[in-house]
């Protein structure tokens, strides 16, 4: 069943200047598309995260260490990939992060001179997982081949020879290869099968090629039940006899309402039950098991993508009084297309949506559409995007990190139990 946590999750933590500090992640996934890491996206770079004038550093690391990987918000105990510059790998100061859920990014414009390299083989020795970003052959780099765990090929930057040749040279040395800015299936398949173990981009967020010319009986059938929560009025006869029948979502429903969300009730019937949830939660509910019951083929991170913009879009409408219930639905199917592994144009036909909400998913210019935008801009870490957009918005940035953050607290937070 789908348990949702409601809590507002945390906000960003000042720096030691008194600044906003802001993260963003982006996942890396095994070859069975499962989370292996979060490569950490900092808005003003990694070292900003370690300034101090205190010498010897104490309080401003202690928060340094629980803002970036104390949390389960961020990481959900996973790896995290940090971007290293040379004075943070040389001065020691990546080792204020947890050896054991910590990959150390050693970034391309790094000169890999002795020192460095003396200070990659002490962290190496200390436990630290060593990885080398957007690794394209340069012979600078020898000296640091010995000692890497991961190299990064980026397939935007390379072509087919060459992600072969790096696959080539380095599976037999026992060093992982990573694929970032996997933009397509097809991309994703190629790696997977010449030996990339770990992979990085938005593959995961579109559609598969299918045979199929159409969407499956049992996927109308969950747009049927989307239709029926939808209507401008309820009608609570219909959701009843849809759930009666649909023995899944029955115990999803009352397993939700025996969660510590609601306490203990008594439910004398289906109708109960729905009376208990009321009109908006019920709607936000159905929508999300809905949704969670579409991506229940792909990675579970399409769902909390999915499910961190709707809850994001549904806060900035509150924030400027627009509708609630919309913008929730705009954030949630926003992924619809690699759910269904269809194109939005065959699948908005399909769905109960306004004019404004279809006409926002097909990428049309407009304030519904300019609130996912921004949605997503957080999800990339795409910091000049996101500056443009909250001035577009009339929304200050330091009043949107906030939000985010709780959004993906509850998006973490959602998930099935058995």
């Amino acid at each position: 069943m789908l348990s949702v946590n409601m809590d507002t999750g945390p906000t960003p933590l000042p720096a030691a200047d008194g600044h906003m500090r802001y993260i963003a992640r982006q996942p890396i996934f095994d070859i069975h598309k499962a989370v292996f890491g979060y490569e950490l996206l900092f808005r003003s770079g990694v070292e900003d995260y370690f300034q101090c004038d205190d010498p010897e550093m104490a309080s401003c690391t202690a928060m340094d260490r629980t803002l970036l990987l104390g949390t389960d918000w961020l990481t959900r105990g996973k790896f995290a990939f940090v971007n290293c510059t040379r004075d943070l790998l040389v001065r020691e100061l990546v080792t204020l992060l947890p050896r054991d859920r910590t990959v150390l990014e050693i970034l391309e414009t790094v000169e890999p001179d002795r020192e460095l390299v003396l200070a990659c083989e002490k962290l190496k020795r200390a436990g630290y997982i060593l990885a080398l970003d957007d690794y394209a052959g340069d012979e600078r780099w020898e000296p640091l081949l010995h000692i890497a765990d991961i190299i990064k090929v980026d397939f935007k930057l390379s072509d087919l020879a060459q992600r072969y040749a790096s696959a080539r040279r380095f599976k037999s040395r026992g060093i992982s290869l990573l694929a970032e800015k996997v933009e397509t299936n097809e991309e994703f398949e190629w790696a997977r099968e010449n030996g990339y173990r770990y992979f990085q981009g938005y593959f995961f967020c579109r559609p598969t090629t299918v045979s199929s010319s159409d969407v499956a009986a049992a996927e109308i059938n969950c747009l049927q039940i989307l239709e029926a929560v939808h209507q401008p009025s309820l009608d609570l006869r219909k959701i009843e006899e849809i759930i009666k029948h649909d023995p899944s979502l029955c115990y999803r429903l009352l397993r939700y309402l025996n969660s510590a969300a609601f306490g203990v009730f008594p439910i004398r019937s289906v109708r109960h039950a729905l009376l208990l949830l009321g009109e908006s939660e019920l709607r936000k509910w159905i929508s999300v098991v809905v949704a969670a019951t579409l991506a229940s083929r792909k990675p579970p991170e399409l769902l909390i993508n999915a499910l961190t913009r709707a809850q994001f879009c549904e806060a900035i409408a509150k924030r400027f009084h627009l509708d609630e219930s919309e913008l929730f639905l705009i954030g949630l199917l926003s992924l619809i297309d690699a759910m269904l592994d269809h194109s939005m144009e065959k699948v908005l036909p399909k769905l109960p949506l306004s004019k404004a909400c279809k006409d926002a998913l097909l990428g049309c210019e407009s304030r519904y559409r300019d609130v996912l935008e921004i949605s997503i801009a957080f999800e990339t870490g795409d910091w000049a995007r996101i500056s443009e957009l909250s001035k577009l918005l009339e929304l200050e940035e330091a009043e949107a990190w906030p939000m985010h953050a709780a959004a993906l607290v509850w998006a973490s937070d959602a998930r099935m139990v058995d």
